[in-house]
């Protein structure tokens, strides 16, 4: 029997890896699949993976080894290509934009209401809690793509499916933790009324439930979640315009259609990988999860910087002198809808943005893997004109987006203070976006370490400084946090990926590539 289950393994690891290039490399195979040094010993008879990886390796004649073919690096792309590439990129970030452009639209136009369910007061607290739900659902969020994406590069998405059901569960008990001490300090600071606080409650686990699956079924299904998004936005629309609810009613009846929508899918994909046999003819142990957690750290942690930052200001437009929260109050809405429509310049960079990286990360690899010592300099000056050739794209294409705002600032008739505050948050979200831009790089070089402190402290400075200028000056101070802390996001990270880019060919053999 072990002599069965070996040769199984065997053709299995030449089958999907036929280019292994040493024991080691099947070493690393063997271990990803979950096998530990204990059930190797115990399944195949061999002392520990380097063992069985080195007699692995020697069965190698057995299968046709197939070198792989250097394809020369084309010079230029035909423009076809190009703009596939970038239809693709962009489009891929783009998607996700479109439903906010449609809720920012029905907020401005003056649709009449006939139904009206819901009290108005929970309008705020809604809103707070969804900035409160992205924060915290996007650490698991980005443990849930990382892990995932995993398995499913290794054509495995059963164990890609089994992976993310453990971190889905950490991350609904860990919200309905925080959502229950966030109903007590409501009470305790009387925010609203107890049953509003309840329902907000309610509505911010439902909510980060809600991203957490839209991770899960986008590793299953490419389109499945930007077509759910767009779908129930579009629902939204009807819900708004023709059957006249308010917006608020409509808003609660498009998250319970995207919560029944993805239920539905993700016990469908559970039904369906419990009847498809193994990749390997048994299920591979997991992890254990203290070392699934460990490994994931860095990520969470990423994912709560980032959309904290994002948020931190409105955070703090929220909170008035003395800590004690004024939700709902007439200058925070306004805070709010300014923000909005800078928000909206930064949706539409990050398409740009997510294009520009993709465009120099591959350049970097195709020219990194076949170039000699002596090239080393020069690819390291290419990249440089590179990068900076697409940070000159990001500012004219931000050019191009501020001119629309202020147009559109003109045709709402905003009132000057309004104004200059969209104004000073695009600018802040542009500095933002560089700053993304370089960590998305940065991330594709296997540096989160290098990224995730500075992120961190942006966020720190972002939320501190605002908070103490609102305080003191008003609310729409706060957006000099978000200024101070992007500016530092940008020019740090700009000097981290600078760095990387002048040791070329050290951060593309340290990437793993």
């Amino acid at each position: 029997m072990k002599n069965h289950s070996l040769q199984n393994l065997i053709n299995s690891i030449y089958t999907n890896y036929p280019n292994v290039c040493d024991p080691w490399e099947i070493v690393a195979i063997v271990e990803a699949l979950g096998y530990t040094d204990q059930a190797i010993e115990t399944e195949f008879g061999c002392r520990d993976a380097l063992v069985l990886g080195q007699f692995i390796y020697a069965q190698r004649d057995q299968f046709p080894f197939i070198e792989p073919v250097s394809q020369p690096i084309k010079k230029n792309l035909e423009l076809i290509d190009e703009v596939k590439i970038f239809i693709s990129q962009f489009s891929h970030s783009f998607v996700y934009t479109i439903p906010f452009i449609i809720l920012l639209v029905l907020n401005y136009l003056p649709v009449e209401t006939k139904v009206d369910l819901l009290p108005p007061g929970l309008n705020s607290l809604f809103g707070f809690v969804t900035m409160a739900s992205l924060i915290t659902s996007s650490g698991f969020v980005q443990m849930i793509s990382r892990r995932g994406l995993f398995y499913m590069g290794l054509k495995d998405p059963i164990q890609a499916n089994r992976i993310c059901i453990p971190i889905l569960t950490m991350g609904v008990f860990t919200t309905i933790f925080l959502g229950s001490i966030g109903i007590i300090f409501g009470f305790y600071q009387g925010l609203a009324a107890d049953g509003y606080i309840i329902i907000a409650g309610i509505y911010y686990v439902i909510l980060s439930t809600i991203w957490m699956l839209f991770a899960i079924v986008g590793l299953q299904y490419q389109f499945a979640a930007p077509a759910i998004l767009i779908g129930v936005t579009c629902c939204f629309f009807v819900f708004r315009v023709f059957i006249k609810l308010s917006a608020l009613e409509s808003q609660v009846a498009m998250i319970s259609i995207a919560f029944i929508l993805l239920l539905i899918l993700s016990i469908s994909n559970r039904i369906k990988y419990r009847s498809i046999e193994p990749k390997f003819g048994k299920l591979v142990s997991l992890p254990h999860l203290s070392v699934l957690v460990y490994l994931l750290v860095p990520y969470f942690l990423y994912g709560i910087a980032y959309f904290g930052f994002i948020f931190a200001d409105r955070l703090v437009a929220n909170t008035a002198k003395g800590g004690h929260y004024r939700l709902g109050s007439d200058n925070s809405l306004g805070y709010q809808d300014s923000m909005d429509l800078a928000l909206l310049n930064l949706l539409l960079i990050v398409p740009l943005v997510e294009y520009c990286s993709y465009k120099l990360i591959t350049y970097w690899y195709d020219h990194a893997k076949s170039m000699t010592l002596s090239e080393a300099d020069s690819l390291s000056w290419m990249l440089q004109r590179k990068y900076w050739s697409s940070i000159k794209r990001i500012f004219l294409y931000f050019g191009l987006l501020i001119s629309f705002t202020i147009l559109l600032l003109s045709i709402l008739h905003r009132s000057q203070s309004d104004s200059i505050l969209t104004i000073f948050a695009c600018i802040g979200y542009l500095l933002f976006a560089i700053g993304l831009f370089n960590t998305v790089i940065l991330l594709s070089l296997d540096r989160l370490q290098d990224i995730l402190g500075i992120l961190a402290t942006a966020m720190s400075i972002d939320f501190m400084t605002g908070y103490l200028l609102s305080s003191i000056f008003g609310i729409y101070f706060a957006v000099v946090g978000l200024i101070v802390g992007a500016i530092f996001f940008a020019t740090n990270s700009t000097k981290k990926t600078l760095k990387a880019i002048d040791r070329a060919e050290y951060c593309y053999f340290y990437s793993g590539w």
